[in-house]
C-alpha cells in the first residue's frame, strides 16, 4: 500500500527528531518548522521561499533567524546546499554519513539525491593527481526529468 505524501513527511520528520534527540541537537520549533517546509518541497527552496512559507505560522521572521536555523540544519546533515540555486533540499538519509549527487529538472524543478560514495571516491582520488586539494565536493546534474521530457517531446518522437 502506498504512503499519501503527508505520511511520508511524517516519517522523515519524526526520523529527524529521532535523531536529534539521539545526538542531544535542539530542533527547535523554528528548526523544525523549516525543516518541514524543506521536506514538504519536491525542489530546492531558497531562504525567502522559507521566510514567505513560514509566516502564516510564525508572522514575518527575519532573515537572519532563517539563515541560522538553515546553518544548524546543513551543519548537522538534515539538508543539503544546492549550490546552483543557492537553495536548500532535504538530505534523504538523515545520520548516515555520505555523499550525494544530484538531479535537478531544468523544466519543474524537482530534485532527486542519489547517494552514493563512488562517484565522489574517484573524482576526489583524480583531483590531487592534477595538483588539486579538494575541499568541498558538490555534484549536481541538470536535465528534464521524465515527466518533463516526454512534455517536450513532439507527438511521435522516438524515447
Amino acid at each position: 500500500m502506498a504512503t499519501s505524501m503527508a505520511e511520508h513527511h511524517a516519517v522523515r520528520l519524526a526520523h529527524a527528531e529521532a535523531h536529534a534527540a539521539l545526538h542531544g541537537l535542539a530542533l527547535t520549533p523554528l528548526r523544525r518548522q523549516v525543516y518541514a517546509a524543506i521536506v514538504a518541497s519536491d525542489r530546492p527552496i531558497g531562504a525567502y521561499e522559507l521566510l514567505d512559507a513560514l509566516e502564516p505560522q510564525r508572522g514575518r521572521v527575519p532573515p537572519t533567524t532563517i539563515y541560522r536555523a538553515l546553518d544548524f540544519l546543513l551543519a548537522h546533515g538534515f539538508v543539503h546546499r544546492i549550490e546552483s540555486k543557492n537553495a536548500f533540499f532535504a538530505c534523504c538519509e538523515v545520520g548516515v554519513p555520505h555523499r550525494s549527487q544530484f538531479l535537478m529538472c531544468d523544466g519543474c524543478g524537482a530534485t532527486v539525491e542519489i547517494p552514493g560514495g563512488d562517484l565522489a571516491q574517484q573524482l576526489s582520488h583524480s583531483a590531487p593527481a592534477h595538483g588539486f586539494e579538494v575541499h568541498r565536493q558538490v555534484v549536481e546534474l541538470s536535465g528534464l526529468c521524465a515527466r518533463c521530457a516526454r512534455a517536450t517531446r513532439p507527438a511521435g518522437a522516438p524515447l
